[in-house]
């Protein structure tokens, strides 16, 4: 089976687009001929291969759209329906961007993949321990409640993600205004002072020829910091995709005080949580730690989590082996080895993930809650300068003309 992507128009001339599932082309056009439409477009759609396939493909879900995909998959799940049918719904859902990706996850799957394959040949963009905790639901038959743990996850996730992003709404907004303001100010009022301060023969304030000289030399260089602004939008979206690139950010990152430990603690989450959804599928610990480390995304935490996995295979146990992997917090740590004292490991590991993720939440508010004021002490200290930078020239006019 193969989605196909269509272009089609009904009796009445309206233009319709979207995607079928069918075994060819022709069958994909009797499917929309059943309904009424008369495709004059129809494209195959394949899985996104390659680095400018991964820009450029258009299934790609955004956070919240795979917050929603999964919350839908869990409650028809829930509900007994086959995962057949759950796709269709999420189709019918009315979105273009999960038709798409539900589209080309149901063809896969009609062609005898398991669901977690299908989503992730779906392009939708699913992390890797999304797949791996899917699997591992499938697998132990709890795929329902594996789907509601990750639609918690990622909807929480998400609401931790606009608390920053909301954050820094109001000062972006101010500082575009202010910077625009003052903008007005060195282009149209500063050029009047400074030929005023010829007829005088009076030198101009060092703050002021010092933003003068600053606003010459980025009307002179105006191509340099737009290929400046280019490179550095460049680089960053090659540090998302290129591996060697995408380590030394992270290596760097790690270097830096505050937003190292901010991802060491990201890390341990993601690893507990995979942890933790395996074992709550009745995977053994070893099955478990391999899911685990399939998603750390930092090679230096993925070769440690490789080493736990080595450990337990040996006959360790896991809360020993865990102090090989560095992020892991100390309590985290305490609550599995309680779990496997008690029997409960599978328990008490959801216990040290949603700890974690607590005090992860808790640090992204703390960002968001600093950010805020901090920006708008930069903003101002910028709009103080280059209005003192017009300002101290009138107040030496006064001066003289008072003298």
């Amino acid at each position: 089976m193969k989605a196909f992507t269509y272009v089609a128009y009904t009796d009445a001339g309206r233009r319709k687009t979207g995607t079928v599932v069918a075994e060819t082309e022709t069958h994909a056009a009797q499917q929309l001929q059943g309904q009424g439409l008369y495709p004059s477009e129809l494209t195959a759609r394949t899985r996104a291969v390659g680095l400018g396939a991964s820009i450029l493909t258009r299934a790609r879900l955004s956070p919240e759209l795979q917050a929603v995909m999964t919350r839908q998959i869990a409650v028809l799940l829930a509900a007994d329906l086959p995962a057949e049918a759950a796709l269709e719904a999420v189709r019918a859902g009315g979105s273009p961007a999960l038709d798409r990706v539900a589209a080309s996850a149901l063809a896969a799957l009609m062609d005898g993949a398991p669901l977690s394959e299908a989503l992730d040949r779906s392009g939708a963009g699913f992390p890797r321990y999304y797949i791996a905790s899917v699997r591992s639901g499938e697998t132990a038959g709890d795929a329902a409640e594996v789907f509601a743990e990750l639609a918690d996850h990622l909807e929480n996730l998400g609401t931790d993600k606009a608390q920053i992003t909301t954050a820094l709404v109001y000062p972006a907004f101010v500082a575009a205004i202010s910077l625009m303001v003052c903008a007005i100010l060195m282009v149209n009022v500063a050029p009047e002072i400074v030929a005023l301060f010829e007829l005088s023969d009076r030198p101009l304030p060092a703050l002021t020829q010092w933003m003068l000289a600053i606003s010459d030399w980025i009307g002179r260089n105006l191509w340099l910091l737009g290929s400046a602004l280019a490179g550095l939008v460049a680089l960053g979206v090659a540090t998302s995709i290129v591996p060697s690139l995408r380590q030394a950010r992270h290596k760097l990152g790690l270097r830096l005080p505050l937003i190292g430990g901010f991802m060491r603690l990201a890390a341990s989450v993601q690893y507990l949580r995979t942890l933790a959804l395996v074992l709550a599928s009745r995977q053994s610990a070893v099955a478990a730690a391999s899911s685990a480390a399939e998603v750390m995304d930092i090679d230096q935490f993925r070769e440690e989590a490789e080493q736990v996995t080595v450990a337990v295979q040996q006959g360790e146990s896991l809360s020993q082996a865990l102090y090989s992997l560095s992020p892991i917090p100390p309590v985290a740590r305490q609550l599995v080895a309680a779990g496997e004292a008690s029997a409960r490991l599978a328990r008490m590991t959801e216990r040290a993930a949603t700890l974690t993720e607590n005090r992860l939440s808790m640090e992204r508010k703390r960002i968001a809650a600093l950010l805020e004021p901090a920006l708008m002490i930069v903003v101002g200290a910028m709009v103080l300068v280059i209005v003192l930078a017009v300002l101290l020239p009138i107040f030496d006019l006064q001066a003289v003309v008072a003298g």
